[in-house]
């Protein structure tokens, strides 16, 4: 009886010191969490070497911000509204800034006259995965992506063009003919699917000399759908990047959950198919098509310079940055022409007025177009198919930027969206101005240097010849052809209110809404 006493008191006497030790234990965790907590903080706001530039208090301590910024698919937006509250050098992250200066574009993304060119962030992941170690051209580290550049140069020199003429000819008259059907059945046209169409066809003949075959259909077929997706998985993955790092195991496990397992599907779709054709394409090196492969092929440097995988790698890329991009300019060029009929009218007699037949626009008439030439500039300044910000890493021994030092491994980009748009750099920068881009005197102090929508220096878009014929091209015979107008009762789908960037979603580009027009052929 005494030992089952003394059991219990013993009992007793270690449950009334477990409690206080488990309470003990428990402050001096929470202890030390306020301790690193605070410790961050102080770090962040008052030692770290850009405590100097403005930004949100909790930008400055956390991705957090960045991260929903991306989730929420509002980032050119998002940053505009810091740049107009904070000034031309924001402090977006911890360890990044975000800039507008119209010189910071040559600062962060030109050569670079001492030292070495800015690398990609490890945030940034594009349409193109790496495989088996190997990278594109857009995920490439500085060293390859010279060599893989220098490799396909010959496949996007003036030369190259005018041999594709041919291809770029026969599905702008496959768009042409359907459009006229359209237009007399007086049915109203979904002008972001059909420049989506024609764009899509376009780039897989021109990349594998395959097209989707959406012009026939009159319809995006489930590749073509994967494509457009696929740019909303990288964003997600950023997003992640963001929170977890690159490449860890928490990175990897908020990837499972946040991103949809249908967002693999659409990689996996896109990578298969484009693999599939490049290799049937480099399997047949005799065929007589001046597709991209076939540059590739003839050249020695080329064949030299690119390893298999590679080549499909950049095909993969090729397509998906060289047709949706293309489609959101012409949709939004389209949308200011039939918002500002004055412009529509004056662009469309410079056309009519320089051809007397539609077999007459070609290469090298489309390009001395100077009013055309200017509303495209103007629609690529305000509507960029690449209006979020592309991350740089400031490389070891930091750089000058828009006047600034910045050191070694801080995070940099300018923020597209917000730097056309800021009165720094540009007279009413919302208005629809081809103007500006002719010399008016109204517009004399605008630095049409800040406006960049295919990025400059050794990464900048390799395609941008390739777009801009294929933009001449497809709407110079939009405007020979037919009147435009807005349709009457139709409603965006993607829209809140109306046809307005700023309502607009953005995965690395616009998620583009309907844009539904009237045409009326012309009758000669």
């Amino acid at each position: 009886m005494n030992h089952y006493h003394t059991l219990k008191s013993m009992m007793m006497a270690s449950e009334s010191f477990v409690v206080p030790s488990i309470l003990m234990a428990g402050g001096t965790i929470a202890f030390i969490l306020v301790v690193a907590l605070t410790s961050r903080i102080v770090q962040a706001r008052f030692l770290h070497p850009l405590r100097q530039f403005p930004g949100p208090f909790f930008s400055s301590i956390s991705d957090i911000p960045a991260a929903m910024i991306l989730l929420r698919a509002n980032q050119p937006m998002a940053h505009r509204k810091l740049h107009e509250k904070y000034g031309p050098i924001v402090r977006v992250a911890p360890n990044e800034l975000s800039f507008i200066g119209a010189d910071a574009w040559e600062g962060i993304y030109g050569f670079q006259k001492t030292g070495p060119n800015f690398e990609k962030s490890p945030i940034f992941i594009g349409a193109v995965s790496p495989v088996e170690g190997q990278m594109g051209i857009s995920l490439a580290p500085n060293e390859p992506h010279s060599r893989q550049r220098k490799a396909l140069a010959a496949a996007f020199t003036n030369n190259a063009l005018l041999q594709q003429q041919v291809i770029l000819q026969r599905h702008v008259d496959k768009l042409m003919m359907a459009l006229k059907k359209m237009a007399a059945d007086k049915q109203s046209v979904n002008m972001a699917d059909w420049y989506t169409f024609t764009t899509f066809d376009m780039i897989g003949d021109i990349c594998f000399a395959e097209p989707f075959g959406c012009l026939d259909d009159g319809a995006a077929n489930e590749w073509a759908k994967a494509i457009v997706n696929i740019f909303k998985s990288a964003v997600w993955d950023q997003a992640m990047r963001r929170l977890a790092g690159t490449g860890s195991l928490l990175h990897k496990v908020l990837v499972k959950l946040v991103v949809p397992a249908e967002a693999a599907k659409w990689r996996v779709t896109h990578f298969s198919k484009s693999k599939e054709k490049t290799l049937r394409r480099l399997a047949d090196p005799d065929r007589q098509h001046p597709d991209l492969i076939q540059h590739i092929l003839k050249n020695e440097g080329s064949r030299k310079g690119l390893t298999q995988t590679e080549i499909v790698l950049n095909m993969v890329l090729f397509i998906s940055a060289g047709s949706e991009t293309t489609a959101n300019l012409m949709t939004g060029w389209t949308y200011f022409m039939i918002s500002h009929p004055h412009i529509l009218q004056r662009v469309t007699d410079e056309v009519r007025a320089a051809f007397s037949s539609d077999r007459d626009i070609k290469w090298e008439t489309v390009k001395d177009l100077s009013y055309l030439e200017a509303t495209m500039h103007e629609a690529l300044r305000l509507f960029s198919p690449a209006p979020a910000n592309q991350q740089r890493v400031v490389p070891v021994g930091g750089a000058m930027i828009d006047g600034h030092f910045i050191p070694a491994g801080t995070t940099v980009a300018v923020a597209p969206f917000a730097a056309v748009r800021s009165p720094l750099n540009f007279v009413d920068g919302e208005k629809f101005a081809p103007e500006r881009w002719l010399g008016d005197k109204h517009y004399a102090s605008d630095n049409l240097h800040a406006s960049q929508p295919f990025s400059l220096g050794p990464r900048g878009c390799i395609g941008k010849n390739l777009s801009f014929f294929e933009m001449r091209l497809i709407l110079t015979h939009l405007l020979w052809n037919f009147d435009l107008a807005l349709a009457e009762g139709k409603v965006s789908s993607h829209c809140k209110k109306r046809w307005d960037e700023t309502d607009m979603e953005c995965y690395q580009t616009w998620m583009k809404p309907d844009l539904w027009a009237s045409l009326k052929e012309v009758k000669r």
